[in-house]
C-alpha cells in the first residue's frame, strides 16, 4: 500500500489504466461531498425549536437561543421530507434524525471513492489539481458548516460559560459551577453542564476567560466564534499534516492522500467547523509539536535545544485535554531510548547518567508547565480538594455511549437481577465505574510497558506517532465515556503514519481509525422508532465497534496473507537507519 501511493505504479495494469484516468472523478466526489454537507443544513436547521420531543435530543439547538435563519443557506434542501408518518415533534425529530445521518453516510461513501482515486488512479500531474480542489471543498463545507443555523452538540455555549465564569465574574471553574456563580447569566441558561465544575484544562480556560472579556454574556458571538476557530484549525491542522510528510520526505502523492484523508472526511467537517469542539484545537496543537519533534530529530533530538520546543507545545495540548497524555509518554520513552543508543550500544556502554538526566529534566519541564498554568486556580485549596476536583465532572464519574452505560441500561431493564449468576456479576461489575477505571489503568500501563519495548527496539519518530495513536485508540475503546468527536484525535494523527515504513499493524490502525471516523456518528443516531425495548444503545454501541474493528482485522489478515515479491525488511529498522543516518550527517 505504501509503495502504491508513493509511485502509484503499483502494477503494470494499474500502469497502463493511468493514461484514461481523469481528475474529474475526484473533482465531482468532492463537489458531491459539499453538496451532501449543504443539504444537511435543512435538516440540521428544522430540528433546532421542536419543543419537548420527550427524546435525547442529540441534534437540537438551546431553548432560549436562536440564530439567524440564513434561509438562502437551508433553503436548498426544503424538498427533504419534513416526516414520513405523523408531524408531531417526535416523527419531525426522527425523520431530520434520519436523513441527517443518511447525507453524512453518503459523503462518507464519495471521500472514500475520492480517495481510492488519489491512491489508484491519479496521475502525478494531477496532484496539483487535487489538491487546490481538496482546499476549496474543505473550505467551503467548512464555510456552510460554520454559517449553519442549527447545531449538533452544544458544547460551545459550555466553553462559553466556562469562559464568562473566569473573565466576567473571576470565579474559579475547577472549584464552583456556572450555576453557583452567575445563576441569571443568559449562557448558564443554555449551558447544559452549568451545574458541574469544568472537565478542561487551564489553557482551553484561558482561551475561553479571554473571549468571554469581549463578548460578555452574549451568546450570539460564541456561537460563530468558536465554529470559526474550529475552521481555522481544521485547515491549520491540513496544512501541518501536509508539511509533516514532505519534511520525511513523502512524495508529493502521499502529501497529497495524507491531506484529504484528513481536509474532507465529513466527520471532522461535522465536529470541527459545525461542533466547534476544542479536540480540533489540541490536534492542533499535538500536529505542530511533532511536527517539531521530528525538526528536532534532524538536529539531535537528545539535545535540550532541540527538544524543548516540541515538547512545550505538547504540554500545551495536554492542558487542553488530558486524554492526549500517552503522547508525553512516548516522548520520554523515545528521549531515553535514543539518549542510550539502543539497540545497537551494548548495555554496559549505555549512558545511562545521561538518559536519566534527560528524561529528569524533560518530565520536570513538563511538570513546571502544567503546575504553572494550574497554579492560579490551585492557590488556596488543599491538596485534598486539587485530587478531588478532577473527579467531580461528569465525565469522571458517569458513562456515555460506552459499554458501561449499555450495562447500566440492562440492569435498568433487569432491576431484580443478582450479582450471583455469571451474568448478573458480568453486568454489575461492567456497569461499576470503578471497574472501569481499574481498567483504564491497566490498558495506560499495558501499552506504556509495550510502548516502552517498541521505544528500546526502535526509537524513531514512527514510535513516538504510532505509539501515541495506537494508545489513544485503544483508550477510546475502554473509556466509558465517550462521543464521536474524541475520534477527532484519531483521524488528525492517523496520515501521519503515511510519513514512515507501513507494516500490517500500521495499515491497519489507519483503517480502523478512518472507519471509526464514520461509525462513530451513530452516536447521534435515534432508534426508538425500532421499537427495540430499551435496546438501542446496545444496539447502537455494537454496531458502531463493529465495523471499525472488522476492517482493521480484514487488512490485517490480508496483509499477512499476501505474498510479498520482495524481501521482507523490518519497517522500523531501515527507519531507525535512516534517522540515525540523519543525525549523524548532522
Amino acid at each position: 500500500m505504501n509503495k502504491t501511493i508513493e509511485t502509484g505504479k503499483s502494477s503494470s495494469s494499474q500502469s497502463v489504466g493511468h493514461k484514461y484516468a481523469r481528475p474529474w472523478f475526484m473533482i465531482f466526489c468532492v463537489l458531491a461531498i459539499v453538496v451532501c454537507i449543504l443539504l444537511s443544513t435543512t435538516p440540521i436547521s428544522r430540528l433546532g425549536h421542536l419543543g419537548y420531543t420527550g427524546l435525547t435530543e442529540d441534534i437540537a439547538t438551546p431553548r432560549g437561543f436562536s440564530p439567524p435563519a440564513l434561509p438562502w443557506l437551508t433553503g436548498w434542501g426544503r424538498w427533504l421530507p419534513m416526516h414520513f408518518t405523523h408531524s408531531d415533534p417526535v416523527a419531525l425529530y426522527l425523520t431530520g434524525n434520519i436523513e441527517i445521518l443518511l447525507l453524512l453516510a453518503m459523503a462518507f461513501v464519495l471521500y472514500g471513492l475520492a480517495a481510492y482515486f488519489i491512491v489508484k488512479r491519479a496521475q502525478p500531474e494531477q496532484v496539483p489539481t487535487i489538491r487546490r480542489w481538496m482546499w476549496i471543498g474543505a473550505i467551503v463545507a467548512g464555510l456552510i458548516f460554520v454559517l449553519t443555523p442549527g447545531m449538533a452538540s452544544k458544547d460551545l455555549f459550555v466553553y462559553a460559560d466556562y469562559g464568562n465564569l473566569v473573565g466576567a465574574h473571576g470565579a474559579n471553574p475547577y472549584f464552583t459551577t456556572p450555576r453557583q456563580v452567575a445563576f441569571d447569566d443568559l449562557l448558564t441558561h443554555i449551558d447544559g453542564w452549568s451545574e458541574a465544575s469544568s472537565a478542561y484544562g487551564p489553557v482551553w480556560v484561558y482561551l475561553a476567560g479571554s473571549l468571554s472579556l469581549i463578548f460578555g454574556d452574549h451568546p450570539l458571538p460564541y456561537f460563530y466564534i468558536y465554529r470559526f476557530l474550529g475552521l481555522a484549525c481544521h485547515l491549520l491542522n491540513t496544512f501541518l499534516i501536509g508539511r509533516i510528510l514532505r519534511t520525511t520526505g513523502r512524495s508529493e502523492r502521499t502529501v497529497t492522500i495524507g491531506m484529504f484523508l484528513y481536509a474532507l472526511n465529513p466527520l471532522m467537517l461535522f465536529e470541527g467547523p459545525l461542533g466547534a469542539h476544542n479536540d480540533v484545537f489540541m490536534s492542533t496543537l499535538l500536529l505542530y509539536g511533532f511536527d517539531l519533534c521530528i525538526t528536532a530529530n534532524k538536529r539531535g533530538f537528545t539535545q535540550v535545544k532541540n527538544y524543548w520546543p516540541a515538547l512545550v507545545v505538547l504540554t500545551l495540548g495536554v492542558l487542553v485535554k488530558f486524554t492526549s497524555i500517552p503522547v508525553i509518554f512516548f516522548f520520554l520513552l523515545v528521549l531515553a531510548a535514543k539518549t542510550l543508543g539502543t539497540p545497537h550500544t551494548p548495555v554496559r556502554e549505555m549512558p545511562w547518567f545521561a538518559a536519566i538526566k534527560n528524561v529528569v529534566i524533560a518530565g520536570a519541564l513538563f511538570a513546571g508547565i502544567a503546575l504553572l498554568a494550574y497554579l492560579p486556580f490551585w492557590i488556596g485549596h488543599g491538596l485534598g480538594e486539587i485530587v478531588r476536583s478532577f473527579g467531580t465532572p461528569p465525565s469522571s464519574s458517569g458513562a456515555q455511549n460506552s459499554l458501561m452505560r449499555v450495562a447500566m441500561n440492562w440492569l435498568q431493564l433487569r432491576p431484580t437481577m443478582k450479582s450471583n449468576s455469571l451474568v448478573g456479576f458480568a453486568a454489575h461489575a461492567l456497569a461499576n465505574r470503578g471497574f472501569w477505571s481499574k481498567v483504564d489503568i491497566l490498558v495506560m500501563g499495558v501499552t506504556i510497558l509495550v510502548g516502552a519495548w517498541y521505544a528500546w527496539r526502535s526509537p524513531s519518530m514512527r514510535t513516538l506517532v504510532i505509539g501515541s495513536l495506537a494508545t489513544m485508540t485503544i483508550i477510546l475503546l475502554v473509556t466509558p465515556w465517550f462521543y464521536s468527536w474524541y475520534v477527532v484525535w484519531l483521524v488528525a494523527l492517523a496520515p501521519l503514519t503515511l510519513a514512515f515504513p507501513q507494516g500490517r499493524l500500521t495499515r491497519a490502525l489507519l483503517v480502523f481509525c478512518l472507519v471509526f471516523s464514520a461509525s462513530s456518528l451513530l452516536t447521534y443516531m435515534n432508534l426508538v422508532f425500532f421499537r427495540f425495548g430499551g435496546y438501542q444503545l446496545g444496539i447502537r454501541y455494537f454496531l458502531m465497534m463493529l465495523f471499525p474493528v472488522l476492517a482493521g482485522v480484514l487488512v490485517y489478515l490480508y496483509g499477512r496473507l499476501k505474498k510479498d515479491k520482495e524481501p521482507a525488511l523490518n519497517a522500523a529498522s531501515v527507519d531507525m537507519v535512516t534517522e540515525n543516518a540523519s543525525v549523524a550527517a548532522k
